[in-house]
């Protein structure tokens, strides 16, 4: 019995053969594309004090409107306003925050002062310079960003006040002082745990005893981690 099996077994092998050899094809099934999961950076823990410096550039721009002002002291009949000012400078200075973290979403508060400093000033636009102005902008504003990872971009909004000194060709001094709203917008990179850098661009409109005046910063700032 054991050997009537056995060339039956062969001859069922060799028929399986045959019919593979004779083009026999497994079916082809199609795979569908599976489109990749897009990689997110993973949130951060933003939450927490900081401080640091900054510094930077400063724009001033204004049209006051100069005949509406009257300077007896002035010999030109009018008083030294910003009636055409559109300048640039230097600013410098230090701050302190808290931010909140929700999550994805990152808010917070900065208090921040800076130094000013503007060189060669074109009060009139009649090429008429000035000797350099200096001034102080002191900022209290409101943060809202998110997180990004080592990222955070963020708009703020917030208060300032400024003033701005200078000594007019009769070496007669100016001063002006204003508050006012000021809104921009920045980005912190966390570079360590502790250590962030960040760039910050704010506007602001000024009425100052000299008239309007249009202050805008640009800064870099390095801060840390509390």
């Amino acid at each position: 019995m054991n050997i009537v099996l056995v060339p039956t077994a062969v001859a069922a092998v060799l028929a399986t053969t045959a019919a593979t050899a004779g083009g026999y094809a497994a079916p082809i099934i199609a795979v569908e594309p599976v489109a990749a999961a897009p990689i997110l950076q993973p949130a951060r823990d933003w939450a927490g004090f900081y401080g640091g410096l900054q510094f930077g550039r400063v724009g001033m721009e204004g049209k006051p409107g100069c005949d509406k002002w009257e300077n007896p002291k002035n010999n030109l009949g009018k008083l030294s306003s910003l009636c055409s000012l559109d300048e640039s400078g230097a600013q410098y200075g230090v701050h302190i925050g808290y931010l909140r973290d929700f999550g994805r979403i990152v808010v917070g508060a900065e208090l921040s002062y800076d130094k000013l400093k503007v060189k060669d000033i074109d009060l009139w636009g009649d090429g008429l310079v000035f000797p350099d102005a200096n001034g102080e902008l002191l900022r209290a504003k409101l943060l809202a960003g998110y997180d990004a990872g080592r990222l955070l971009p963020y708009a703020t909004a917030g208060v300032a006040k400024a003033t701005l000194d200078f000594v007019d060709i009769d070496n007669i001094p100016h001063s002006g002082k204003d508050t006012a709203f000021g809104y921009g917008v920045g980005m912190k990179f966390m570079a360590s745990e502790r250590f962030l850098m960040g760039v910050d661009w704010m506007t602001h409109e000024f009425n100052t005893t000299n008239g309007k005046a249009d202050i805008d910063t640009l800064s870099l700032s390095a801060s840390y981690r509390f």
